[in-house]
C-alpha cells in the first residue's frame, strides 16, 4: 500500500477530531440519560477546543 494514500490532517483538524472523539466517549461513559449525554458532549467539546486553542496561543511566542 502506498503511504501517500493516507489521510493528512492539519493541527486544527487533528485537535477537532480528537476533541470530538474523546467528548463522545466521555459522554457515553459518564451519563445515563440521552439529554444529559448530549449536553455533556457539547460542553466537553467546547472546553477541549477552548483549552487547545488557548494552549496553542500561549505557545505561539516560543515558536521562533
Amino acid at each position: 500500500m502506498n503511504a501517500e494514500m493516507g489521510i493528512k490532517l492539519g493541527h486544527l483538524q487533528s485537535m477537532l477530531l480528537f476533541a470530538l472523539l474523546i467528548s463522545i466517549a466521555f459522554g457515553f461513559l459518564s451519563r445515563r440519560r440521552q439529554i444529559d449525554r448530549v449536553k455533556y458532549i457539547v460542553w466537553s467539546l467546547f472546553l477541549f477546543l477552548l483549552i487547545g486553542v488557548g494552549i496553542g496561543w500561549a505557545m505561539y511566542p516560543f515558536s521562533y
